[in-house]
């Protein structure tokens, strides 16, 4: 009978304590359209052909090579996709970037996307219309992405729905 007591009086702390655990935060998968976080760039060339050379920028802070692919430079994309960054430091992927078509992001939203994610990983913290989960280990962002559309002779911008995950200790990006 005391240890039935015990157990009913200790019930309500074990949430409290697996909470306070590391263990209880799920790990943030690592992949995203058919990449992964750790892949070399033959990998990823092979999975996207390049049809012609992918534009790059240095982020010379965080010593990342990040490349743009877009439908026109590969030979294969993923569907539903309008833009691709992937970031690479010492030849290997440490960032997936993916801005969603327009149709994509109308039928899934910043927070429709969010609260996806939310069911898999947890509460995410936020910062406006931005969302992240971190494992310590790696970071996934849900946020709106500024298209720039040339329109009339104008510049104007288009909202899309993108998607990142990438490697905490390998960027410099702050959440």
């Amino acid at each position: 009978m005391r240890a039935l007591l015990l157990a009913l009086l200790l019930l309500p702390a074990l949430p409290a304590a697996r909470a306070a655990g590391d263990d209880e935060t799920p790990a943030i998968q690592r992949y995203l359209v058919d990449v992964k976080l750790g892949d070399g760039i033959e990998t990823v060339r092979r999975i996207y052909p390049p049809a012609s050379e992918w534009p790059a920028t240095e982020q010379a802070n965080a010593g990342v090579k990040r490349y743009k692919l877009e439908r026109l430079t590969t030979k294969q994309f993923p569907r539903r996709v309008e833009t691709l960054f992937l970031g690479f430091k010492r030849g290997r992927l440490v960032e997936i970037e993916v801005v969603y078509d327009a149709k994509k992001s109308a039928d899934q939203p910043v927070e429709k996307l969010a609260g996806e994610y939310a069911l898999s990983y947890g509460e995410p913290t936020r910062s406006g219309d931005r969302f992240w989960w971190s494992d310590g280990r790696t970071v996934l962002r849900v946020f709106p992405a500024e298209v720039p559309l040339a329109k009339d002779g104008d510049h104007a911008v288009s909202w899309r729905t993108a998607v990142q995950v990438f490697d905490r200790e390998l960027t410099a990006r702050s959440e």
